[in-house]
């Protein structure tokens, strides 16, 4: 007689459960429908935004849409792309996105870059604050040098429309304040300020959105580092300066991340270029772990 394979549950015909590669299958192929629907929703939105007057007639606008449009559009092939592969296989998603490794290293370099850019007009404005109101003006050309010196670097490529919008403004204003004889205590830092509240926001947006597992990357292999440390010290190696200077190296990709982590590297560095004996390697090595646990990972 003929054998049904499967009963349902009120005793009727149904099919067999689907194998593991076919619910794999099944998973991608849901993906892909998901995302062509939305890619399909954005490419719709952004349609009408090119007929609305005031984006076409304002640069910025248009080239602020265009911009996040294209950024959203190339952010969601990649979600596509390592979704699927995930689904087969163990994977990293630099390994499989094509493009994204090296757009995490600009955004790497970018907030390493904000950092030493938020530094120098830091330091501008502890000079004008010590300053003559006849040699502020000065500082306002060094602070405007600054921006510019930043805009010019490959890693400034990565800012959104908007912060450049900002950039743009701000040396504006600050090379008008540079034209004038005389500057009162209070006007470097009313141009300055704003403009570096805006540039910590944008840093840490671009931390939350694209550099969060890279840092937890970084972290871990910091600590895998100076556990090695710890071994050469424990055998009284010479290898332990040797991977401390690796370890403060590496962990430079933390960069903006924290200013007193920033300032510890800074001084890291200078130590280990210019040689650790043992016990200055076990303090560095202790200062290194504290600075470490106290990374804000949130």
């Amino acid at each position: 007689m003929y054998k049904r394979q499967a009963a349902s549950n009120d005793g009727g015909w149904a099919p067999p459960p689907a194998s593991s590669d076919e619910r794999l299958s099944q998973e991608a192929e849901a993906v892909l429908h998901a995302s062509a629907e939305r890619l399909s929703k954005r490419v719709q939105e952004l349609g009408v935004q090119m007929r609305r007057p005031e984006v076409v007639s304002d640069r910025w606008t248009l080239m602020s849409e265009l911009a996040a449009s294209r950024a959203d559009f190339r952010n969601r092939i990649g979600d596509l792309v390592y979704l699927t592969a995930a689904a087969f296989a163990d994977v990293r998603r630099e390994d499989v996105v094509p493009g994204y490794a090296n757009q995490v290293g600009a955004r790497v370099a970018l907030r390493g870059a904000a950092a030493d850019l938020r530094r120098s007009l830091q330091g501008r404005l502890e000079r004008a604050a010590k300053a003559t109101d006849a040699q502020r003006p000065a500082l306002a050309r060094q602070a405007e040098e600054s921006l510019a010196a930043f805009v010019s670097l490959p890693a400034s490529l990565a800012l959104k429309t908007p912060t450049k919008r900002e950039i743009v403004a701000a040396r504006g204003r600050l090379r008008q304040a540079g034209t004038q004889p005389a500057l009162g205590p209070e006007v470097l830092p009313g141009l300055v300020e704003p403009f570096l509240a805006l540039l910590d926001e944008a840093m840490e947006e671009l931390t939350r959105t694209w550099l969060t597992v890279h840092d937890r990357a970084v972290w871990a292999a910091s600590g895998v580092r100076l556990e090695q440390v710890d071994m050469h010290l424990e055998l009284g190696s010479p290898g332990a300066a040797r991977v401390l200077e690796e370890a403060v190296t590496a962990a430079g990709a933390l960069s903006g991340r924290s200013a007193p982590f920033d300032a510890f590297l800074r001084k890291g560095r200078q130590e280990a270029a210019e040689g650790l004996n043992e016990a200055g390697a076990r303090d560095l090595l202790a200062r290194f772990r504290e600075r470490l646990a106290s990374l804000p990972f949130s």
